[in-house]
């Protein structure tokens, strides 16, 4: 199954391939907190790595909107 890591600020998850490849500047869903992808990169062995950052504060957040954010699911989940 292909998969990327992702690396938020608490820690790394694995995740099953979203519908698109992740991109910087794109923002993900995870356990109701927003972020945004700052990088994504490859180990040598061609795993996809994407490094993540909490999502400033914005008018969507203050809305509780999940609109245009990109939902992950977790391999094992």
């Amino acid at each position: 199954m292909s998969s990327i890591v992702v690396r938020f600020p608490d820690g790394s998850k694995e995740f099953r391939y979203p519908d698109r490849m992740l991109e910087t500047g794109d923002v993900v869903l995870h356990d109701g907190s927003r972020f945004i992808v700052t990088g994504v990169s490859t180990d040598g062995g061609g795993q996809f790595i994407a490094v993540v950052e909490p999502e400033s504060p914005s008018i969507g957040d203050l809305l509780q909107s999940e609109d245009g954010a990109i939902r992950l699911a977790l391999v094992d989940g």
